[in-house]
């Protein structure tokens, strides 16, 4: 079905006007979200696509909500080679990664979530492991990404995708600076590069593995390289100093693949463990 509504919360004003100039511009209504998980039950339906902070969309769809997005999942994501994403990644479980940590400092992150409560983290002891598990709700049961892979990073770079098009890229951190509207004009800033780097790489995937639209984050090495750092789904991402338009493109392809359907391997399915 086509897409007529963009059902829109976004915390920020960058974002939200941006999202709201392009959905205008691209002949949809705007429908406002708020911080409340129902306003999204209430919107979700054919013809309408969200776009909102991961959380409030997980929390939703807890409650029942309509909404099906496709993305990257953890799955593709632990599934790549590792020239690829630079480093040797593993989908485990807390006691798995507290494994890994007996043996070398490990970075851990939630798999296919965001939580204030356990940010991405380089941790180098059991004990702070538990303590970050301690502040988050049936802890034992999160899935988590995890390496003890340690990369020398110099710059970092978002890129929205739909399927293996780059439709909008931004520089977030160019050695030791991090976002500004200027950051783009940085004389150590290889955003197109990134972009061309994402473009090959996603080119290279069989029919069935490139995600219908992703949000990427790729980092540029010292010592040269790019590798994919991680990756997001398109709803919660915000701008950065996008392009509105191409990020919107984004939005829309993902909401309208699930909307259809869409390949099962690509379904958004927010950890059923984390209550936000």
């Amino acid at each position: 079905m086509q897409i007529s509504v963009l059902a829109l919360f976004a915390r920020d004003d960058d974002t939200r006007q941006g999202f709201r100039w392009a959905a205008t511009r691209a002949g949809l209504t705007v429908l406002d979200l708020t911080a409340d998980p129902s306003s999204v039950t209430a919107a979700a339906g054919p013809g309408v696509a969200i776009r909102a902070p991961g959380g409030l969309v997980a929390s939703a769809m807890a409650a029942g909500a309509t909404v099906v997005l496709a993305g990257p999942t953890p799955q593709w994501f632990v599934g790549l080679d590792p020239a690829v994403t630079g480093r040797q990644w593993q989908l485990c479980t807390p006691a798995q990664a507290r494994i890994l940590l007996a043996d070398a400092p490990t970075f851990v992150k939630l798999a296919d979530s965001k939580h204030a409560a356990f940010p991405a983290t380089r941790f180098t002891s059991v004990g702070a492991l538990d303590r970050t598990l301690a502040a988050v709700t049936d802890s034992e049961h999160l899935e988590l990404l995890a390496t003890t892979g340690w990369l020398a990073i110099d710059s970092e770079y978002r890129l929205f995708t739909v399927t293996r098009e780059v439709v909008a890229v931004s520089p977030y951190r160019v050695q030791d600076d991090p976002w500004s509207p200027l950051l783009r004009t940085h004389r150590a800033s290889f955003h197109d590069e990134a972009a061309q780097w994402a473009e090959t790489f996603l080119a290279s995937l069989p029919e069935g593995r490139v995600p219908p639209a992703a949000v990427l984050d790729v980092a540029r090495l010292t010592d040269g390289r790019f590798v994919l750092l991680e990756v997001n789904q398109c709803c919660g991402a915000g701008l950065y100093g996008f392009d509105p338009v191409g990020a919107l493109r984004a939005v829309l392809a993902a909401n309208i693949t699930g909307e259809s359907g869409g390949d099962d391997r690509s379904r958004w399915r927010p950890d059923p463990a984390l209550q936000y």
